[in-house]
């Protein structure tokens, strides 16, 4: 049931709206310059971000790049990591081809490295002010290093009824100062996401800053800043980190 809960939110969490995600979700994640070309989720699925989209063809791997990526910029970008890769740009479509391999063999290789955005994007006007001004807010509003906490994630679900993520973390690094320096053992790391029309609302801009929650699996680490806490639930700032 959990496996099956998990499949459906990352469903619901990537079927709106999928490039204007992709773009929140590249701007926000971790690292400003550096963003993953794919995710592995929690189920063990494949999320996409800089992967738009993919397919077995022909023997080999056929991915759409998310909108305004520059195919020749970004195949320099990755085989500038791992020079073995094979990689083919289609000219008809600017999607990427790997032959002689498959998704699930091409992803497990391809998860571990990131791209350096800013040198492979075509400059472009979007409509994501809000989001935009809140990320900015949160960059000025810089926190010292000693009240972060570090975490390893134990486990991950999503409560359908209240709509929330929760991550079960054993603390490993304790903050040195700020509100909460003193945390230990376990906690449950809790967000509630708003919703609309049974998924999750791109709009929120607060959605999308947390919205690389639902990237956490177990052994995942987390750094983050407690804001509140409830017995042993925490409520964090957006200035978290996952890898």
């Amino acid at each position: 049931m959990q496996m099956e809960s998990l499949k459906k939110q990352r469903n619901s969490l990537f079927s709106f709206a999928g490039t204007a995600v992709l773009a929140v979700v590249l701007l926000l994640f971790s690292d400003l310059g550096a963003k993953p070309f794919i995710l592995k989720s929690v189920d063990g699925s494949w999320l996409p971000m800089i992967a738009q989209s993919w397919v077995a063809k022909n023997g080999g791997v056929l991915v759409k790049v998310a909108d305004g990526i520059k195919p020749n910029e970004l195949r320099k970008e990755m085989l500038s990591k791992i020079p073995d890769l094979s990689i083919e740009i289609l000219k008809s479509s600017n999607d990427l081809y790997f032959p002689t391999t498959n998704i699930d063999g091409l992803f497990e290789v391809l998860k571990n490295i990131d791209i350096d955005v800013s040198g492979i994007t075509a400059k472009q006007q979007n409509n994501y002010d809000n989001s935009d001004m809140f990320v900015k807010k949160s960059a000025e509003n810089t926190v010292p290093k000693d009240e972060y906490t570090e975490a390893v994630v134990e486990n991950v679900v999503f409560d359908e009824k209240s709509e929330k993520i929760v991550l079960t973390v054993k603390i490993q690094q304790r903050a040195k100062s700020g509100m909460f320096p003193r945390l230990y053992g376990i906690y449950r790391i809790e967000h509630v996401y708003k919703m609309k029309n049974d998924i999750v609302d791109p709009a929120d801009s607060k959605n999308m800053v947390f919205l690389p929650l639902i990237t956490a699996k177990k052994g995942s680490k987390i750094t983050f800043i407690p804001e509140k806490l409830d017995s042993r639930i925490l409520t964090i700032t957006p200035d978290f980190k996952i890898k």
